[in-house]
């Protein structure tokens, strides 16, 4: 166990040598410059050849990522949404039953659940020829919630789940992590996928009050992108001008309490810097991102994933906060 623990503090593969523990990494944004600030994996658009990021202004992509570490295994991955709503799931949980014993989402007093029953998580080894290219099954993933008399009406209708942010796909599916199968969407690909709101993200206190852990700012410079780090705005103030690339990763997975792999970090700043490029070179905004307290992260969302086998799971979660100066 000892092992394992200092492989993941390494950035090292986990394997299934664990000991019976699962180990669940997940990590989002919160884009805060929006009216009704949402928890984002990617935001919806097509990449340029410079890298910038040209978004689609109709719907903004909403998702957390989540990856699954460990041994093989089977069970039931539950998400809350707290005071808030689902604007897409991938995939779609399925109902196992007509009646509404049975239903994949459902709202719970002002909370809102979705449950993915009988998925399977798999060692890449022991899966014969290669994940499908088309990642079946997504297609269905877009089919309307049950809950979607409660979504805005500009957040129905798409296409496809693909549609906007397929550009990011790739970088999630660099993460070694277990293979997760559902065999009522016929999906089978490396991590879940969620969209919900962070309606009540700074009911308590103010952006900025969530600094204190420190903030990386970026801004052109020379026709280029720049970063610095803030630490302890509110207190005594320490900049670090011209952070590099390594140096974002480094903060990133400081942030992450050193739990997440390098390619979960590398995966988080390779889908965010094209919307960071986009924003300061070509429009020329200052735009902080700061990481989320663990108490602001509970108030979006909570995951609790229940295995057959009875594996203690671990949870990792890291959400962070963007907005324009």
């Amino acid at each position: 166990m000892v092992t394992m623990i200092l492989l993941m503090l390494a950035g090292s593969q986990v394997t299934g040598t664990s000991e019976g523990t699962v180990f669940v990494h997940e990590w989002g944004v919160v884009l805060i410059d929006e009216v009704l600030p949402m928890a984002c994996g990617a935001e919806r658009g097509y990449l340029e050849e410079n890298g910038t990021l040209q978004p689609y202004y109709s719907m903004a992509v909403d998702a957390p990522v989540i990856w699954f570490h460990g041994p093989e295994f089977t069970g039931t991955l539950t998400v809350e949404v707290q005071n808030g709503f689902f604007s897409l799931l991938i995939p779609l949980p399925a109902s196992s039953s007509i009646s509404d014993e049975s239903i994949p989402v459902f709202q719970d007093e002002e909370n809102y659940f979705a449950v993915w029953q009988d998925l399977s998580f798999t060692d890449e080894l022991s899966i014969r020829g290669d994940i499908p290219a088309d990642r079946r099954g997504v297609e269905s993933a877009t089919d309307e919630l049950s809950i979607s008399g409660d979504m805005p009406a500009d957040r129905r209708g798409v296409e496809s789940a693909e549609e906007g942010f397929q550009w990011a796909m790739p970088f999630w599916r660099e993460v070694p992590a277990l293979i997760v199968s559902y065999d009522p969407a016929s999906y089978v690909d490396r991590f879940i996928y969620y969209e919900c709101s962070a309606t009540n993200l700074f009911e308590e206190q103010e952006p900025s009050e969530s600094y204190q852990n420190g903030s990386l700012l970026f801004h052109e410079e020379d026709g280029e992108l720049a970063a610095d780090l803030v630490i302890a705005p509110l207190d005594r103030i320490r900049i670090e001008l011209g952070v590099s690339d390594d140096g974002i990763l480094d903060v990133l997975a400081d942030w992450g309490g050193n739990e997440f792999l390098n390619e979960e970090i590398e995966a988080l700043w390779k889908t965010w810097k094209p919307s960071l490029l986009t924003r300061c070179i070509l429009y020329g905004e200052t735009v902080v991102l700061f990481p989320l307290t663990d108490e602001q992260v509970e108030s979006i969302s909570t995951i609790d994933l229940q295995t057959e086998q009875g594996y203690r799971v671990e949870y990792s979660r890291l959400f962070l906060a963007l907005g324009s100066m």
